[in-house]
């Protein structure tokens, strides 16, 4: 009788239910701290709850409200516009800044370290900076291009709404680029240096080795990448709301400053919820999509 709970034991604690134990213990968590939020901020969101107020329910009277609303059409419209464009030229450059870090360069760790700062600089300072660079009236983006004689009057990069537009991209595209950079990086340096050789020896050219090694190779990591930056990118509220607040006149609303300034500003805490739940549905089919495609590829490798 002892053998056999002894063999059951075995069984139980072996070395292959490692990984379901850490399955286990990860979807406990999802559960108790993500699950629970997540049910809570979809309940309240079909509240009329006011920030010191009373509550009671009402349906989807929240969310049919809010795409009756222009503001919140826009920022629809402005966030998947913010982190389409945002992602795409992070994607790019980032991939660039990898291939060239990968490179043995002389002072490539210090050149690493540089291009990498702008990711590890605080938000508050870093941002902050920005503003003060694009500002009309003393900025340096304004006497760089009046010195070089591309303008002649300072523009008002946060103050007239196609620019103050361009200006948060670029700033996202700026902090957010040496994410991109360094895990594409990760990805690059796992590639067996082997396949290259016999790609010389074979007679390839920097393009083919590029397109038949290195994309192929770096694929999975240049999805996960994307999906995480893109979630990110949803939900970014600090960039934009240290240098526009969503303005000027809405122009750069997204999802979470609109939502911050309903549920805190204008103290209508229930719709400013639904605006943050109304992201959902995008988040799950970029995640859901992005997922698939892995899959597929590790179908293919397998």
């Amino acid at each position: 009788m002892r053998d056999v709970f002894k063999l059951k034991d075995k069984k139980l604690f072996s070395r292959s239910n490692v990984p379901l134990y850490i399955l286990v213990i990860v979807a406990t968590y999802l559960l108790i701290f993500q699950g629970y939020t997540t049910i809570w901020s979809i309940w309240v969101s079909m509240t009329d709850t006011m920030i010191g107020g009373t509550s009671s329910f009402i349906g989807l009277d929240n969310f049919i409200g809010l795409f009756k609303s222009k503001t919140y059409r826009g920022a629809i419209w402005f966030t998947i516009e913010f982190a389409f464009l945002s992602v795409l030229v992070k994607l790019f450059f980032g991939y660039i800044m990898a291939l060239a870090l990968n490179e043995p360069v002389k002072g490539r760790a210090l050149i690493r370290a540089l291009l990498f700062l702008p990711w590890a600089l605080p938000t508050l300072s870093s941002v902050l900076t920005w503003r003060w660079m694009l500002g009309d009236v003393g900025g340096i983006v304004n006497y760089l291009l009046q010195t070089m004689h591309i303008i002649k009057t300072p523009l008002g990069w946060l103050g007239d709404t196609q620019l103050a537009r361009i200006s948060v991209v670029c700033v996202n595209i700026w902090r957010g680029t040496p994410f991109f950079g360094i895990s594409i990086l990760a990805a690059l340096q796992s590639i067996p240096n082997d396949l290259y050789e016999v790609a010389d020896l074979e007679g390839a050219n920097w393009w083919q080795k590029l397109r038949n090694i290195t994309f192929p190779f770096t694929k999975s990591s240049v999805l996960l990448v994307t999906l995480i930056s893109t979630i990110w990118t949803l939900g970014d509220f600090s960039v934009i709301w240290l240098m526009t607040r969503g303005g000027p006149a809405n122009a750069t609303q997204v999802f979470s400053t609109l939502s911050y300034t309903t549920a805190f500003i204008n103290l209508q805490l229930s719709k400013g919820i639904a605006i943050s739940v109304s992201i959902l549905p995008i988040a799950m089919i970029v995640m859901i999509l992005v997922m698939k495609q892995m899959a597929k590829d590790a179908e293919v490798r397998l």
